[in-house]
């Protein structure tokens, strides 16, 4: 029984080191870029509370885009009028930053170059009238010398590349944690086997953990004990 509670026990720590260590690794930056693309989010809404000047639109527009994103904003929503500048609401809002929900179903992926995707799928919902399938829509965004940019918008039917890319990457972190931690409970269990006051004879117990460590280290091989 001991050996068995030895290997449970290693097993309820591996499980909460893990789970501190994949907490420790999710990105302290997350709520921050949240709250950088809300701010981004509010100032394309404000070009539609009032008419605005080019250089207004700039100033708001430019702490959160590249030129080229605003560029490409712009010409797909702004109207000029004899009062200004102004978008309207509309039923395609491509380069609006999405309506992210920045929970748990918001996801943000660190690339190597310092590039950030925020992504999240939206499902069409069955029981209200929608213009959209089931869909992924994301940004991009850059470090640059002036502090953090959007410089890309993606809404896609299908599941985008890099999303596939980090899905498999998590599994395969995930199958090498479970593998860890079957050879630390193996280990363990091992010196349990040696601990074990109700084995018959000290003699069968060394036999017993050569037998296990010997299978530990090379699992297409065995030792017969007597």
């Amino acid at each position: 029984m001991l050996k068995n509670m030895t290997g449970i026990f290693a097993l309820i720590t591996i499980i909460i080191f893990g789970s501190s260590n994949a907490s420790a690794e999710q990105s302290p930056e997350d709520y921050e870029v949240y709250s950088y693309l809300n701010d981004a989010f509010q100032s394309q809404v404000s070009l539609g509370e009032k008419h605005h000047s080019l250089e207004e639109i700039n100033q708001l527009l430019d702490p959160y885009f590249t030129k080229e994103y605003q560029q490409s904003f712009l010409k797909e929503h702004l109207f000029k009028e004899e009062a200004g500048y102004i978008t309207y609401g509309t039923d395609f809002p491509a380069y609006y930053i999405p309506f992210f929900s920045y929970d748990e179903e918001t996801r943000v992926i660190s690339e190597q170059d310092g590039e950030f995707i925020v992504y999240e799928f939206f499902a069409s919902e069955e029981d209200m009238p929608s213009l959209y399938d089931d869909h992924y829509e994301y940004v991009k965004i850059k470090e640059t010398s002036s502090g953090w940019k959007v410089t890309d918008y993606g809404f896609e039917y299908e599941t985008p590349e890099f999303v596939k890319s980090n899905e498999e990457e998590q599994e395969a972190n995930i199958v090498k944690t479970f593998s860890k931690a079957n050879v630390s409970i193996n280990n363990t269990y091992t010196i349990g086997m040696l601990a074990n006051p109700f084995f018959h004879s000290f003699p069968n117990t060394i036999s017993m953990m050569v037998s296990h460590l010997f299978h530990a280290f090379n699992k297409d091989s065995f030792l017969v004990t007597r």
